[in-house]
């Protein structure tokens, strides 16, 4: 039987939403250690990776392994309800998911379990990244948000620095960070590589920098991008497929 309480509601508010934003529904493994989630969307393009630690909440009951499949999008509005001073308490029975806001008043809410298929979902940890950074999710953030301006996709290059450009027939955008600065605190490459990847996954990606303000960016040449976001208490991890590079 799992039970748990936490008395803030924010980390697992914005897990869930960032999660929401690219798969709709998924199957949540309830573990001694912590809640579990990893997914594909339904294109194959990106596959999420959540993990949040037993450690976020101020109780938390789980004598074994259990499984359950929820749309996202359904309690991630449960969770939109509870207030700032609210508590939270979630109790699994088997058929349904019951999540309880303790506050002024005590709402009660059902979330149905779903009877979902695994589903194939790429080994994620089959890649060998030959370069990674460490770079501040705002600055990322930006860079995504210029990038939309200007086209659908966006090359990222790691070499001596971090370098992200967007360009159509008329205009470009770049963004470029310089290893050690404070935006780029981390940087190792075996050689310079790049790779295009649909801005449209990447918007939704970096959202994660709620949960955590760096963002650990693993990739190669024409190969999937890999994004990380980690706390004390939580982690989140992005696959993201490459576009065919168009040079």
């Amino acid at each position: 039987m799992f039970s748990a309480t936490a008395s803030d509601v924010k980390l697992l508010r914005d897990s869930i939403d960032t999660a929401a934003q690219i798969i709709d529904e998924a199957n949540f493994k309830f573990k001694p250690e912590g809640l579990e989630l990893i997914a594909s969307d339904r294109a194959m393009v990106v596959v999420v990776d959540l993990k949040i630690s037993a450690k976020a909440f101020s109780d938390y009951n789980c004598d074994k392994e259990e499984t359950a499949g929820l749309n996202l999008l359904n309690f991630l509005t449960i969770l939109r309800r509870a207030g700032p001073s609210d508590k939270i308490s979630l109790k699994l029975d088997g058929s349904r998911l019951h999540v309880t806001l303790t506050g002024d008043s005590v709402r009660n809410f059902a979330v149905p379990i779903l009877e979902l298929s695994a589903g194939e979902v790429p080994n994620i940890g089959q890649f060998n990244f030959p370069a990674t950074a460490e770079v501040r999710a705002d600055v990322i953030s930006d860079g995504i948000s210029d990038a939309d301006v200007i086209a659908d996709s966006a090359i990222f290059e790691l070499g001596e620095n971090f370098r992200m450009s967007a360009e159509s027939d008329s205009s470009k955008t770049e963004l470029i960070l310089e290893k050690g600065s404070v935006a780029l605190p981390s940087l190792s490459a075996e050689a310079k590589v790049k790779s295009r990847y649909p801005l449209e996954y990447l918007k939704k990606m970096i959202k994660a920098g709620k949960i955590c303000d760096r963002a650990k960016i693993s990739l190669g040449n024409d190969y999937p991008l890999r994004m990380d976001f980690v706390s004390e208490l939580c982690k989140i991890s992005f696959v993201l497929a490459p576009r065919v590079s168009e040079e």
